[in-house]
C-alpha cells in the first residue's frame, strides 16, 4: 500500500512538473502545428526501439530512449521529471504497449501538444488483450514497426521522404536476415519439445514450430502466480528423463526454483539456452537478436 501511494505522489509529481513546465515555455493547450522543417525528435520508452528510428533518421533527428539500462524493469519504471521535458519536445513517441509501459502513453496525454504517439501492440500488431507482451521476439514485428516509422517520419518533413524510405529499405534488408536465421533453425527444430522459465521468447519458438511443454507454469510466473505442485514435478521429471530438447532460461530473473531447474538440466546434459529481456549492454536490437539465434543454434547442434 506505501509503495503503491508513493508510485502515485511520484506520477503527481511527474505531471505537475510537466504543467509547469509547458507553462513556462509559453506552450498552452491549444495544438500547435506542425512544423515541417528542421530535426525531427523521437522518444521511445525502450532502447531497441529507438534501433530503427535511428536507421531512418541519420542526421535528421535525435532519438531518445528514456529506458537504456538492462537493469531497469519497464514495467515498474517510475518516469522522472526530464523523462516529461522530453516527451513535451517529442514530434512522434512510440511504447511497446500491452501493459509493458503504459506510462509513457500517460506522459504523451499530459501533453496535449503535438507529440504522437504510436503503440506498437495496438496500432501495429492489434494484439488481443493477454497476448504475449515481448513482440521484439517476433521478428515480423520490427519490419512493421520501421515501415511506419518511415511513413510518419515522411509526413513529418516531406521533402526528405525520399531519404527516409531509402534508409529504411536498408534496415529492412538487415532485419531480413534475422528471420533467415530463424528460418534455417526451423528446419532443424520443428516439432522438438522445449521447457520455458519465463514467456520471455515464445514468439520464436513458436515460429520455430516447437512445442512448449510448460505453458501453465510460464503463464502462472508472467502473472506473478505460485507455481502449481504439479506442473513442477511434471517438469523436474521432464528434465530428469531428458524429454525435452532444451530449456530457456531469462537469465535476468532468478529464484530457487529456476536454479533447480538449471541444475537438473545440466545433471541431464539437456542444453540450455540463457536469454534476456532487455537489451544487453553494448549491443543493438540486431546483434542481441543475431547472437541469441547463434546461440541456439550452436547449443541444440
Amino acid at each position: 500500500m506505501v509503495k503503491k501511494l508513493i508510485k502515485q505522489w511520484s506520477w503527481l509529481v511527474v505531471l505537475l512538473s510537466l504543467s509547469l513546465l509547458l507553462t513556462a515555455c509559453g506552450r498552452t493547450a491549444t495544438k500547435q502545428p506542425a512544423q515541417t522543417t528542421g530535426k525531427i525528435h523521437f522518444v521511445t520508452s525502450l532502447d531497441f526501439y529507438g534501433d530503427p528510428a535511428r536507421a531512418i533518421l541519420g542526421d535528421a533527428g535525435t532519438v531518445t530512449s528514456l529506458i537504456n539500462s538492462p537493469s531497469v524493469d519497464p514495467h515498474d519504471y517510475s518516469p522522472t521529471t526530464n523523462d516529461a521535458k522530453i516527451v513535451a519536445q517529442a514530434d512522434l513517441a512510440l511504447m511497446n504497449g500491452a501493459g509493458y509501459d503504459s506510462w509513457l502513453a500517460k506522459l504523451v496525454k499530459a501533453d496535449d501538444q503535438q507529440t504522437q504517439l504510436i503503440d506498437v501492440a495496438a496500432d501495429i500488431v492489434k494484439l488481443p488483450d493477454g497476448g504475449n507482451e515481448h513482440l521484439w521476439y517476433d521478428f515480423s514485428v520490427m519490419p512493421q514497426v520501421t515501415k511506419l516509422l518511415v511513413k510518419r517520419f515522411s509526413a513529418l518533413r516531406p521533402a526528405q521522404a525520399a531519404t527516409f524510405k531509402r534508409n529504411g529499405q536498408k534496415y529492412l534488408a538487415r532485419l531480413a536476415k534475422l528471420q533467415e536465421q530463424e528460418k534455417e533453425l526451423r528446419q532443424t527444430l520443428s516439432g522438438q519439445k522445449v521447457m520455458i522459465t519465463e514467456p520471455v521468447f515464445n514468439y520464436v519458438l513458436t515460429n520455430l514450430k516447437m512445442t512448449i511443454v510448460n505453458e501453465s507454469f510460464a503463464l502462472d510466473i508472467e502473472e506473478g502466480a505460485d507455481p502449481k505442485p504439479a506442473d513442477i514435478q511434471r517438469m523436474q521429471d521432464q528434465l530428469d528423463h531428458r524429454e525435452v530438447s532444451c530449456l530457456v532460461v531469462n537469465k535476468q530473473v532468478t529464484s530457487a526454483l529456476v536454479t533447480d531447474l538449471i541444475k537438473r538440466a545440466e545433471r541431464q546434459q539437456v542444453p540450455i539456452l540463457r536469454v534476456t529481456e532487455t537489451l544487453p549492454q553494448g549491443k543493438n536490437y540486431l546483434s542481441w537478436m543475431t547472437s541469441q539465434l547463434q546461440a541456439f543454434a550452436t547449443i541444440t547442434k
